[in-house]
């Protein structure tokens, strides 16, 4: 089992320089344990930061610079990757959809995190987001907002 499951959101306050970064530092300190990631983290985490540049929230520079950092911590076992089954993912993913959507108003790579929680047993999904949190609590997952 897989006792936690952070979505990108906050598995990037991590890297970048935001106003809740020190409390997520806080909260995946005091857990003391690898943080299990998924290829949709990684692809997900570059992109968004990808973006934060493109957008002139940071620098071309300093969104490399966070990249390395992901791809230092996936080498040294800060990050876990955790192999999926992506069809069965995108199998959840679209139950959820069709039966929570309208009632959570939760958008597509919100519910992909929830599906791979599902599929890895996850005792906690980590988020601020409220409407992903609620959909997270439907499906029987503990939520922690470290924010």
């Amino acid at each position: 089992m897989t006792s936690d499951y952070y979505d990108t959101g906050i598995l990037l306050k991590l890297y970048t320089n935001e106003p809740e970064s020190l409390a997520v530092e806080r909260f995946v300190k005091q857990r003391r344990r690898a943080l299990r990631v998924t290829d949709l983290h990684v692809t997900e985490s570059m992109n968004a930061l990808q973006l934060k540049a493109f957008r002139g929230e940071c620098s071309q520079e300093q969104a490399h610079v966070a990249i390395g950092l992901i791809e230092d911590d996936l080498r040294s076992g800060i990050l876990r990757i955790s192999s999926m089954d992506w069809p069965e993912v995108w199998k959840i993913c679209q139950t959820l959809t069709r039966t929570h959507s309208a009632d959570y108003g939760t958008r597509t790579l919100d519910i992909l995190h929830i599906a791979c929680a599902i599929l890895l047993h996850t005792r906690n999904f980590i988020t601020s987001d409220s409407r992903q949190a609620n959909l997270a609590k439907t499906c029987g997952l503990r939520v922690q907002n470290p924010v």
